[in-house]
């Protein structure tokens, strides 16, 4: 479960002015969803309210959801949606669009093991056979979840940048490596979870498994916590004229031209729309003279 980090300069998460506003909104989101999910999980832990914490858990994964389509967006936007440019740049394509699609697929099937659960602890299901089959599917579920959430971890350790700072790039890796951890965690939790444990061994090691998903989650949170002053300093650093990283491989150069090649095209369309008046003529002379004969 990790929210994509980039110190792209194409980074576009609103418009105009308002971008930084939208990035600090998706940053402190993104730590407000996290900290559901953490106190969800502890609620998981016996003796307090299951359901409850299943709910918590649920608002948090749509909240994980919400801000990994915001970067997913902001990523792609930021280029103008020219997805040729992926060829140019491999790191565009792996991280910027990859990382997030797949941190919002795990989030989806996170949530649907969420609502199995869920219906498992209100007692939604009357017969023994069909309970265990739901939790089976359910286990396999929030198996499954942490599986992406740690490829996602993984893609955005491996980002690679040239340009940016040694204090962005120490604070970029300050958020992936507990984001690694932490989907590692709720990933052995979950496989601990689907064991069949004998009945004695039953409570102690579902226990366990809580106390890991427990830890897995504090670890998203201080990544989610870094993430916001990570986003907050390199905000700092390019307005006291600081460059963040640019796109590779000549994918910067091309894109800066098709733009500077459609800011020529533009004023000569709206010059044409402007000179088009009433009659199809072009000569506004002759066309106040023809207006004035259809009056007399």
């Amino acid at each position: 479960m990790v929210k994509l980090a980039s110190v792209r300069t194409t980074r576009l998460y609103g418009p105009g002015r308002n971008k930084d506003i939208w990035e600090d909104a998706n940053a402190f989101g993104y730590l407000v969803s996290v900290l559901l999910m953490t106190a969800g999980t502890a609620l998981l832990l016996p003796g307090y309210n299951p359901t409850s914490g299943l709910w918590l858990i649920l608002v948090g994964l749509v909240g994980v959801f919400v801000a990994n389509i915001h970067d997913l967006y902001a990523q792609l936007a930021g280029f103008d949606f020219r997805l040729p440019l992926v060829t140019l740049d491999p790191q565009l394509a792996l991280i910027e669009i990859a990382a997030p699609l797949v941190q919002c697929i795990g989030a989806i099937i996170y949530f649907l093991g969420g609502v199995l659960l869920l219906r498992l602890a209100r007692g939604d299901f009357d017969s023994f056979d069909q309970t265990v089959d739901v939790a089976a599917h359910a286990n396999n579920l929030i198996i499954a979840a942490p599986c992406f959430w740690l490829l996602g971890s993984i893609h955005n350790a491996f980002q690679v940048y040239e340009s940016a700072g040694a204090q962005v790039q120490v604070m970029q890796k300050g958020v992936t490596i507990p984001f690694v951890i932490g989907s590692t965690f709720l990933l052995v939790a979950g496989v601990n979870n689907a064991v069949h444990w004998p009945e004695r061994a039953w409570r102690p090691a579902a226990r366990v498994s809580v106390s890991y998903a427990i830890v897995g989650a504090a670890f998203l949170l201080i990544g989610a916590v870094v993430n916001v002053v990570r986003v907050i300093q390199l905000q700092q650093i390019e307005q006291l004229g600081g460059t963040a990283e640019k796109l590779r491989g000549g994918a910067q150069e091309a894109l800066v031209h098709e733009r500077e090649r459609e800011e020529w095209r533009r004023p000569l369309l709206e010059a044409d729309r402007t000179t088009e008046i009433e009659g199809g003529s072009e000569n506004p002379y002759k066309a106040n003279v023809v207006e004035a004969e259809r009056v007399v």
